[in-house]
């Protein structure tokens, strides 16, 4: 098994969670990258992602990755099984398979790549984002510890539409005294 996956300059470690393991995108992932963000429950809270969702887009995901514009990514595979993926570049970004909704296994894959990103960068803070709507993203972001400092509008490509998003920040020093609690 790889150790590090390399991604446009980017090393990619293989991470590991209580329930999950954390490893970079492989050609051989595309089948299930395209069954679950093809579900529209799915992509409808995801502003790059189109419905349908096609292996092209797959492939074009999987090069965006090789490239190094997304940042480092990695899948989550929960007891062999392929359940979403999780990235962190400009943004913190993730997505999870509707079967694997609601077992905390975001917040936790979150939570390792937050600790992972401030172990390994100077980074001083880190921002994601959400729909309003999306009650489960907003809860997992809250969790790990961010914080909301503000309101945009993005466009939703599988609504082909704009939907009010919400802007959130982690700064390493609150994620320090929260893990130090």
């Amino acid at each position: 098994m790889d150790l590090h996956a390399q991604t446009g300059g980017i090393t990619v470690p293989t991470l590991r969670t209580q329930r999950l393991l954390l490893r970079g995108l492989r050609e051989s992932d595309l089948n299930d990258v395209v069954r679950y963000a093809d579900d529209y429950e799915v992509s409808k809270w995801l502003v790059p992602v189109a419905h349908p969702y096609t292996h092209t887009h797959a492939q074009q995901f999987l090069q965006r990755n090789k490239a190094g514009e997304i940042g480092a990514l990695w899948v989550m595979i929960q007891d062999g099984a392929f359940v979403g993926s999780i990235s962190i570049g400009k943004e913190l970004g993730y997505w999870l398979a509707r079967p694997a909704w609601g077992q905390g296994l975001m917040t936790e894959a979150a939570q390792t790549v937050i600790a992972h990103h401030f172990d390994t960068t100077d980074t001083g803070t880190i921002y994601s984002s959400h729909f309003v709507e999306n009650i489960g993203s907003k809860r997992v972001l809250e969790k790990c510890g961010f914080v909301a400092v503000g309101g945009h509008i993005h466009h939703s490509l599988a609504r082909q539409a704009d939907v009010p998003g919400r802007s959130m920040e982690l700064s390493r020093a609150r994620w320090d005294t929260l893990q130090n609690g």
